[in-house]
Formats: structure tokens, sequence, C-alpha cells
């Protein structure tokens, strides 16, 4: 089994009978990592680099926005300003005087 590396694309190349264009992001051994590296046709591709699957980021979403049952959704701006204001409310408060460990 031999390891794969994740590159992204500099200059257009075939990899696997395809032409990868500048920009991709394409799977090849190490082997070839190590040519296409030393040519300047490509570079080691980050997590940055990973494309975003349109699915993935609206599960994404759906997770983040998701309300409990019973709640309507035009709520949610409503708790959403509450929420922000929450923050400034707590930082008017003056600091207590009282004794420590109590």
């Amino acid at each position: 089994m031999s390891k794969t590396v994740f590159l992204k694309v500099s200059s257009a190349f075939l990899v696997g009978g395809q032409l990868a264009k500048a920009g991709e992001i394409v799977e090849v051994t190490g082997t070839e990592a190590k040519d296409l590296l030393a040519r300047g046709k490509a570079t080691v591709a980050t997590v940055a680099d990973a494309p975003v699957d349109q699915e993935q980021e609206q599960e994404q979403h759906q997770n983040e926005v998701q309300q409990p049952e019973g709640e309507a959704v035009a709520d949610a701006p409503v708790e959403a300003e509450a929420a922000a204001e929450a923050p400034a409310a707590a930082e008017e408060k003056p600091a207590g005087k009282g004794k420590k460990g109590k």
C-alpha cells in the first residue's frame, strides 16, 4: 500500500489520465508528489485549500440554525439580539466589595 498525498496544482499536468488544472486539489502517490513538487507543478495542499462540499456546508448550517421544537423561526433574530445585549448588561454592573472566599 503506497502513501497518497494531496497537492494543490500550480501548473496544469496529467494525473490518472485526467488534466489537473491550476487551483485544483489532486491525490497522487508519494513518488509522484515528490516529482511534481520538485518541478514546481504543485504545492502540498492544506485544510484551507480543501474544497467545501455544498451539501456538507448546508448540513452544518442547518445544525447551527436548528431550533428546538415548538419555537418559531421568526423568534430567532430576537433571541440573537438578546444574546448580543447580555454581555453588555453584565459589563455595566460594578464589581462588588465582598469578602474573598464567601
